[in-house]
């Protein structure tokens, strides 16, 4: 994983905090918070991408940078087109 503890420790409180952001975004989404819930959801996307290349952990980035093209598409349409 991680060669320096302290590193390894900030990681370790950057997963907890993109959990809980990706929790509140699934909160918005629940009550159709739109289109703040995918700008929440998007950050917390990004946090966990960041999350699973220090860990080199293909099932993260397999989940979350996709999300991150997805719901950025999403917000392009929506504000842009």
């Amino acid at each position: 994983m991680s060669v320096c503890p302290q590193e390894e420790k900030w990681v370790h409180v950057l997963k907890y905090v993109s959990a809980g952001i990706i929790l509140t975004a699934m909160f918005m989404h629940a009550f159709d918070m739109f289109p703040y819930n995918i700008m929440v959801h998007i950050s917390g996307a990004v946090l966990w991408t960041i999350v699973g290349f220090k860990w080199r952990e293909p099932s993260i980035l397999l989940n979350f940078l996709p999300q991150i093209f997805i719901l950025g598409a999403g917000l392009i349409y929506e504000f842009l087109l």
